[in-house]
């Protein structure tokens, strides 16, 4: 009888553990239910696990290699499932021209990552916008201005000097060795900073190092990004100060060259009028959209800065 007496307590707690089981196993059911009404249409893939996917099946250092494996076993178009994210997979030339040429605006969307959202003014870069008014604005300053013939020919003595200038380095080198990967990466950065800036920029050395940080942080895999809905993930994986302390730096340089550039167009238009054409500098170029001027576009500060880094 006591013993009886004993164990009736543990009868509410038995049943509640009962319905907290059936109440999962539901929602789980209803969540494989929603899961497959909304996939019906997308392309076979491997089979994932629950929360993470088939991120299992990319853990090592070459997860390229472990896509084309995955490829091969399941076709030239795959689906992936990344944390909460779904990406598919192009690996054959008449798929990717599918996608890339004849339904080009159904597929030019970016995924929004974390990283770049910081790096980038809010994914303000060329490279990383919307596909939206604002990008086809950009992409239009860059075919007609910023990358046209004669501006790529107009930097053509500078490139050229750049190139005799690594020639005669590795000439005078001669019974040394040398770090020819190193060299040409400096040489490319110092033609890139005289076409954007004018001149070799003199925070170079800096923001390249700069720029080395921001790939190791953003490359790979980012929890953040594989879970968008869980935004405490961006603070707890410590992404988040890591690339606030870099963007910082980079912002204080470019902010510094900005206001140069300022300073010497406004010295100009005092003293000889407007930079002519062939005096102007890609960042010039873009100054030109900044504010108040003729065109109908125009761009802030930050966004000049996020085209130009």
């Amino acid at each position: 009888m006591d013993s009886s007496i004993s164990e009736m307590p543990q009868l509410p707690s038995f049943f509640v553990f009962l319905a907290s089981l059936f109440f999962l196993l539901m929602l789980f059911k209803y969540w494989k239910k929603s899961q497959a009404k909304g996939l019906s249409k997308l392309p076979p893939g491997p089979k994932q696990l629950p929360i993470i996917g088939n991120l299992h099946q990319l853990i090592g250092a070459l997860p390229h290699h472990a896509v084309t494996d995955l490829c091969n076993k399941h076709g030239p178009v795959m689906k992936l499932q990344l944390g909460e994210l779904f990406a598919v997979i192009i690996s054959s030339p008449e798929a990717a021209k599918e996608v890339l040429k004849t339904s080009e605006i159904r597929f030019a969307q970016r995924p929004e990552v974390y990283a770049v959202e910081i790096m980038a003014y809010d994914h303000s870069s060329i490279v990383f916008a919307p596909y939206n008014e604002y990008w086809r604005q950009l992409r239009k300053i860059s075919v007609m201005e910023l990358l046209s013939a004669n501006r790529v020919r107009s930097f053509r003595l500078m490139r050229e000097e750049e190139v005799w200038n690594l020639v005669e380095f590795i000439a005078s080198s001669e019974g040394h060795t040398i770090n020819l990967s190193d060299k040409i990466y400096t040489m490319t950065n110092d033609v890139v900073s005289r076409a954007a800036f004018g001149n070799k920029c003199k925070y170079q050395h800096e923001f390249t190092l700069l720029l080395g940080e921001i790939i190791l942080l953003a490359g790979g895999f980012n929890i953040a990004d594989l879970y968008p809905s869980l935004t405490f993930l961006r603070s707890m994986s410590g992404m988040k100060p890591a690339l606030m302390k870099i963007q910082n730096k980079i912002d204080e340089i470019l902010q510094d060259i900005v206001r140069e550039h300022k300073l010497k167009r406004e010295a100009s238009i005092k003293g000889f009028g407007r930079l002519g054409e062939d005096e102007e500098d890609l960042l010039d170029t873009l100054l030109n959209y900044e504010g108040a001027n003729k065109h109908e576009f125009h761009l802030t500060t930050d966004q000049i800065k996020a085209v130009i880094m």
